[in-house]
């Protein structure tokens, strides 16, 4: 329940005057059991708030630990005051005229001092997920390529077979600093993306993931390259790949980087913020296993790439933007050909 002290009950008074039973808003933890669709500040770090519409906010002045900077910012440059006591301060959005006047009875109260709350920006980390099946020798050649990478690698095994095992063991003996994972099974493609996009996103820390089909080689210029092109709202999804039939809808330059404006594209390569994963994700898995039962169209694979960057309600193409390709930083085996994965 709520806590005893005589600042709670005006602030549950003022929301259910206002009917915000039935409202999402932003707020304390413990004003779920009266409004089901508060967001508590906890989720704050979790979400992309420009993707919901809140009318109200409150604001808890104790509670520093849990609000991020997305979320300061938000209310300075969107919201003004409608009430404020000791302990809270409601925001409006659409503030009335009439809201304005009730609110200078406690403007001593709703004038914070916001830069108390910022944190320092946190050191964030980049992650790379490599799936692999069957194909021993073209994944220690990726991992010699991306030897005393910062970036946290990632392997993940969709169930090899056994003859295959005794060289997946000398991998792991050879590049001990990667993590492993090995999935009991054959689960297909999808399956080990999804294994290895999850284990990145339970770290808050990790912002941009880089994922490899095992037979993918780079140019020593792909990171730097790549990362003067990366935006988490303009250009979250990038390929190093370009291949016909994906169809190029334009060219440009990014800070001194000349892009192809995709819609559809390849998997062999992606860097990709965890706001998109997180929007996105998971991928649906047509089918678990291999080989593929005898379904869908002639050469169609897992759809992984499909799904990720353009059919998905909240891919880039569905948001009015383009996959972002700079072809020649890698090479794959598989590029427009039938992978392991796919036969």
């Amino acid at each position: 329940m709520y806590p005893k002290n005589k600042y709670w009950q005006p602030l549950i008074k003022f929301l259910k005057k206002n009917g915000l039973e039935n409202e999402i808003f932003i707020g304390p933890e413990v004003l779920l059991y009266d409004f089901p669709k508060v967001f508590p500040y906890q989720i704050l770090k979790d979400i992309r708030l420009s993707d919901y519409n809140f009318e109200y906010i409150v604001f808890h002045k104790k509670l520093p630990e849990d609000y991020t900077n997305e979320f300061l910012d938000l209310i300075q440059t969107g919201y003004k005051p409608v009430y404020g006591n000791h302990l809270f301060v409601i925001y409006k959005k659409n503030r009335s005229a009439k809201e304005k006047l009730v609110a200078l009875k406690s403007v001593i109260y709703t004038k914070i001092n916001f830069k108390k709350y910022y944190k320092p920006e946190l050191n964030k980390r980049k992650g790379i997920v490599i799936t692999t099946y069957n194909r021993p020798e073209f994944l220690i050649n990726l991992l010699s390529q991306l030897e005393n990478r910062p970036e946290e690698i990632l392997v993940v095994n969709d169930g090899s077979d056994e003859i295959y095992h005794h060289q997946y063991e000398q991998i792991k003996e050879r590049y001990p600093q990667n993590t492993y994972i090995d999935n009991p099974k054959n689960l297909g493609l999808v399956f080990s993306m999804n294994t290895g996009f999850s284990y990145f996103l339970s770290d808050p820390n990790v912002e941009w993931i880089h994922y490899f089909q095992d037979d993918v080689e780079i140019t020593p210029q792909f990171f730097e390259t790549i990362e003067k092109v990366a935006d988490k709202e303009d250009r979250p999804v990038i390929t190093g790949f370009h291949k016909e039939p994906h169809k190029i809808f334009g060219t440009k330059t990014i800070n001194g980087v000349e892009v192809k404006l995709l819609r559809s594209a390849g998997a062999p390569h992606l860097l990709m913020h965890r706001q998109y994963l997180m929007d996105n994700m998971p991928i649906p898995n047509p089918y678990v296993g291999a080989p593929k039962p005898d379904r869908g169209k002639p050469g169609q694979g897992s759809d992984e790439d499909w799904w990720l960057l353009s059919w998905a309600p909240k891919s880039i193409v569905k948001r009015g933007k383009y996959i972002i390709s700079i072809p020649g930083l890698a090479k794959s085996d598989a590029v427009g050909e039938l992978s392991t994965w796919e036969k």
